[in-house]
């Protein structure tokens, strides 16, 4: 619904701003007298993926629209809230900032939890690993660290590339094997031992395209500025907020012109040929 209003297609968008990046407009349920919703123009459902220049130009408009609110209602207070995932209770799956002037008599309610998350102890460990992630900025990496951190990401693509051809190319003497031999012996059994290590290879060229694609969204991010460490070679930096790297393919891994137009068909000849071989 927001990309509808960044888009001008909701004739019923009360925009207070908008611009080439962002757009500021009042919510159809507003909390408080005054309340601005500020969004990025780009559809984006994560406040971690937005890129450096987004934040910048987002805070910059917050920051606008904040004051012209102030003027224009003159609260007693003001709260900026920002949301991401659905137990944080965002229920809109595109970034979004709140501008809420506060009364003491309003409807709002903000309730902070009385006791502490975590002991000092534990405190200390989350702050060690917060620092020890916490990306710099792109105004901190020169270009000679970003050209050679692209370079080390570029060889790691071309290694999956390389990988998934030489496991075609392996594979076509073990088929070549074992279909032969199933046909000239009447061999069930080696017929299927021939699409077994079709399956098998199948799953690990599926599995590189799959770390491919991985990585070159993580070229990508670090080449546009994004928030990566410098030199890391994790790709799930590259995803969404929380996600893992996962090493079994997906369906559109495996259903890939790369994947499935090769070895579907190798499958199919070694069912071929074990029906044959069985009914012989």
């Amino acid at each position: 619904m927001f990309c509808a209003i960044v888009g001008g297609s909701d004739s019923n968008a009360k925009i207070v701003y908008r611009d080439q990046q962002v757009t500021a407009f009042l919510p159809l349920m507003p909390a408080t007298r005054g309340h601005t919703l500020v969004v990025p123009n780009r559809h984006v459902a994560d406040l971690t993926d937005i890129t450096e220049l987004e934040s910048r130009q987002l805070g910059a408009a917050i920051r606008r629209t904040a004051r012209a609110v102030r003027a224009a209602v003159s609260p007693e207070g003001m709260n900026i809230i920002q949301s991401t995932g659905d137990v944080a209770t965002q229920t809109v799956p595109h970034v979004h900032f709140h501008i809420v002037p506060r009364w003491a008599d309003d409807r709002m309610v903000l309730s902070w939890p009385t006791e502490a998350a975590e002991d000092d102890a534990a405190q200390a460990e989350t702050l060690v690993l917060v620092r020890s992630l916490l990306p710099k900025s792109t105004d901190d990496v020169s270009p000679d660290d970003r050209r050679q951190h692209l370079s080390f990401i570029q060889a790691i693509v071309t290694r999956m590339s390389q990988a998934s051809s030489s496991s075609k190319t392996w594979l076509l003497p073990i088929i070549t094997l074992t279909y032969g031999y199933a046909v000239t012996k009447e061999q069930f059994w080696v017929a299927v031992l021939g699409m077994l290590a079709v399956f098998v290879f199948g799953l690990l060229d599926a599995n590189y395209l799959k770390q491919e694609r991985a990585f070159r969204k993580l070229y990508d991010k670090v080449a546009s500025g994004g928030d990566i460490p410098t030199f890391s070679l994790n790709p799930s930096l590259a995803g969404p907020a929380g996600s893992r790297v996962n090493y079994w393919p997906d369906w559109e891994d495996i259903r890939s012109w790369a994947v499935a137009p090769v070895y579907a068909p190798l499958i199919l000849v070694g069912v071929a040929i074990a029906v044959w071989a069985h009914c012989t």
